[in-house]
């Protein structure tokens, strides 16, 4: 929902507790930063991430002792429940949609749901078993394959969706490194991947399913705090000048300038909060919007679109347990 005071509506995810029950909405003003309140949407345990594709969102649930994701409708900003399927004993961690289905991935079964829509129903085409407790963070595109960082695994797993999902490759990282999350630029030359055990940045030259190293960045500002700290989420500019990467232990939300050949650290800025988790770019890219899980809520920092630098906290919204954000 866009009108003419630019504004876009922001989904956040949630761990379940007493004051934090599922998916939440509110509005950002994408010139000020401020946001309203945020009110429940749908109601579902322990859903932590939101995905949304269109108006088709799924999020992780918990019911009656059983896991797995539930899929929804938005009609007219509200969700309508299009089914559940709980085939998992703990929530997955991560959701992606595209135009050929829906992708779960589960850190402590490590497993990753392929599901589809038939007559308007979910169903599932596949279960990718990576082993248990394989720490499966993370799902993304590339060609016909899946990555899946598997964390406690020190590697991204590839699977070849046209072939029925067999293994196509895979990435392997140092031992304790911890492969958390990845992102591509547009055309998919380049791909980076934060480590949650190493605190590190991983930048890949790309073409095909060749992937060359040539870079490993410490994110941290030193070794103060490092036994704490935890890389979560990595953020790319639309212009693919600058990466943004949350670090837990630390509250802090670090700067990457990626506008030349060897990434380079520029800022490491406050996420006024405590525990930072999600973080994502409004759509004029005027903010960064981070959530923090244990204090500070969604928090809306303004940015310079020059030196990719953050700046002073425009706006707040107090949301305990919170995982997740995605804008409409």
């Amino acid at each position: 929902m866009r009108n003419k005071i630019d504004k876009s509506e922001i989904y956040a995810g949630t761990y379940y507790s007493q004051d934090s029950l599922g998916v939440y909405h509110l509005i950002l003003n994408e010139e000020t930063g401020e946001m309203s309140k945020p009110e429940l949407c749908y109601e579902a345990p322990n859903a932590k991430w939101v995905s949304l594709l269109g108006d088709r969102m799924a999020v992780p649930v918990e019911r009656a002792g059983a896991s797995g994701t539930c899929f929804l409708e938005l009609e007219k900003g509200r969700p309508k429940l299009l089914g559940e399927i709980l085939e998992e004993k703990q929530t997955p961690c991560y959701i992606l949609q595209d135009e050929d289905g829906i992708y779960t991935a589960n850190y402590h079964e490590g497993t990753v749901m392929a599901y589809k829509f038939k007559d308007g129903k979910p169903f599932v085409i596949k279960r990718i078993e990576n082993g248990e407790e394989a720490g499966c963070h993370q799902i993304l595109r590339h060609g016909s394959d899946l990555l899946v960082p598997c964390l406690t695994r020190d590697r991204i797993r590839f699977f070849d969706i046209e072939q029925g999902y067999v293994p196509s490759g895979e990435l392997v990282f140092p031992e304790g490194t911890g492969p958390r999350h990845g992102v591509f630029n547009h055309d998919h030359s380049r791909f980076y991947v934060t480590s949650e055990w190493s605190n590190e940045l991983f930048a890949y030259q790309v073409q095909g399913r060749e992937f060359r190293l040539v870079q490993a960045l410490s994110v941290l500002p030193d070794d103060r705090g490092k036994r704490e700290a935890a890389c979560a989420a990595i953020r790319m500019t639309a212009d693919e000048r600058f990466l943004y990467i949350s670090i837990r232990g630390l509250d802090l939300l670090a700067v990457v300038d990626i506008s030349r050949e060897q990434a380079k650290i520029v800022q490491h800025a406050s996420c006024y909060g405590i525990h930072p988790r999600d973080c994502i770019l409004s759509r004029n890219e005027k903010f960064l919007l981070a959530i923090n899980r244990y204090a500070g809520g969604i928090v809306s920092i303004r940015r310079d679109e020059k030196d990719g630098k953050l700046r002073e906290k425009a706006g707040q919204a107090i949301l305990p347990q919170g995982v997740s954000l995605v804008l409409k």
